[in-house]
């Protein structure tokens, strides 16, 4: 769903600028992560597969109801004993380069956690505009985040 909304509103960005839209593309290696206890830990990269530099902002949070609606997310600065990090929190990918994002377990939860982290491009995009009495360019933001879900399996044989 999240990759129709980002198809869906790049096509919108294109159409309404009047130049040529140059951008960075972020592309994940995965969407979903399982962390199993006594097995090492999958890899995940992001990779810019667009054209012009890509910022993105790394978010890393807590989803304490998981399966409910709305989603109660608790910033991972603000989980009393997090059990997981995910490194960096910011990052600039040039076109064409990959990066590896760390994911470290810091201890075995007792209870299987949820993580989301979103990586969220920083995008500026400056249009054309066809009022002839006003030749400023008219700035564009879209804000798409790109997500992962992170299964950290708890340890059933402490319990």
């Amino acid at each position: 769903m999240m990759r129709r909304l980002g198809m869906t509103l790049g096509l919108l960005a294109s159409m309404c600028c009047s130049s040529v839209l140059a951008a960075g593309v972020l592309k994940l290696s995965r969407s979903e992560l399982r962390l199993e206890p006594g097995k090492p830990v999958s890899e995940l990269w992001v990779e810019n597969i667009g054209d012009t530099p890509l910022y993105l902002d790394v978010t890393q949070d807590l989803v304490t109801n998981p399966g409910h609606t709305p989603e109660h997310r608790v910033p991972v600065a603000e989980v009393e004993h997090p059990t997981l990090l995910v490194l960096p929190s910011r990052l600039a990918l040039s076109p064409g380069q990959r990066y590896r994002i760390l994911v470290r377990e810091l201890a075995k939860p007792s209870n299987t956690r949820v993580w989301r982290v979103t990586f969220r491009p920083k995008e500026h995009i400056v249009t054309d505009t066809d009022d002839a009495a006003n030749r400023q360019p008219t700035p564009l933001i879209i804000s798409v985040g790109y997500g992962i879900v992170i299964y950290q399996l708890a340890d059933i044989r402490r319990s």
